[in-house]
């Protein structure tokens, strides 16, 4: 019976610091929520300009730019975004699971963005155009613009013929989802249609707009699926400090009952012997 108490007292302690833990990761994911909110917010916006702009530019003639119709390779290109730790939840499976369930992107080259998701590429052996971006979180501006560099200098000499961005969405406090969207090549089509003139043509500016534009996209959705990682981890330590509390209340009741057990057998142990004497 001693060793049943010891061994409950024991697991109370492991369950507790446990719930330490995850109530400092609560907390820490919490206190980034509003700074990495207020950045996303900006980003976005500023991505958004960056697409008018991009519109204007299509307005003209560009029919002839390789980032409207490239030479086909039949080889894709993926920027995979995933964060640099666990402990969130879903957050980085469920980016993993969407970038599975497409071949051609299986295939092709990935350039993986965050720890996790470049200790999955080089798991896989899948063809890893760059590894030099293992952080989401800490990733600058300026980095940003040098991969969106080498995208550009990679699409420009055919290593791929479309380039796609996997990141996650957040859709409200609760649930985040992984959205695959295309980046390269543009689609005319789609965009309204505007009578500009630039010089020296359409299509210099637009291959000179090209990095800026692609920059801003994925700015935005790394700042997105960051500020995604946060509440899916706030949300999933906060599950975990529950389910702790709830197993350290169930671990005291049976130590409770196990010491009273205990007791009560020590008492018929001394009234027996008393009674023998």
């Amino acid at each position: 019976m001693g060793a049943d108490i010891k061994q409950i007292r024991n697991r109370i302690r492991s369950v507790d610091s446990t719930l330490h833990v995850t109530r400092a990761m609560q907390l820490v994911a919490s206190s980034k929520i509003r700074r990495a909110a207020e950045v996303s917010a900006s980003t976005a916006e500023y991505a958004s300009a960056l697409r008018r702009v991009l519109s204007d530019i299509l307005s003209t003639d560009t029919a002839k730019s390789p980032f409207l119709s490239p030479p086909k390779t039949g080889i894709r290109c993926t920027v995979l975004i995933a964060g640099d730790r666990g402990m969130a939840g879903g957050y980085n499976s469920s980016v993993f699971r969407l970038f599975e369930e497409d071949p051609e992107a299986l295939s092709g080259f990935v350039l993986p963005i965050g720890r996790r998701s470049l200790d999955y590429c080089e798991r896989r052996g899948y063809r890893i155009l760059s590894a030099d971006y293992p952080s989401s979180e800490r990733i600058t501006e300026s980095q940003v613009s040098s991969l969106a560099s080498l995208l550009t200098t990679s699409y420009s000499e055919h290593k791929f013929d479309s380039l796609y961005v996997i990141g996650t969405r957040l859709v409200n406090v609760l649930t985040q989802e992984a959205e695959c969207h295309r980046l390269l090549p543009l689609s005319p089509a789609e965009i309204p249609r505007r009578q500009v003139l630039y010089e020296p043509s359409g299509e210099a500016v637009l291959s000179a707009a090209i990095p800026s534009y692609l920059t801003a996209l994925l700015l935005s959705t790394l700042r997105e699926s960051f500020l995604s990682e946060l509440y899916a981890r706030r949300n999933a330590m906060d599950s975990a400090s529950k389910n702790a509390g709830e197993m350290i209340e169930g671990l005291r009741l049976s130590y409770n009952r196990a010491r009273q057990s205990s007791i009560t057998q020590e008492i018929t142990e001394i009234v027996a012997g008393a009674g023998s004497q």
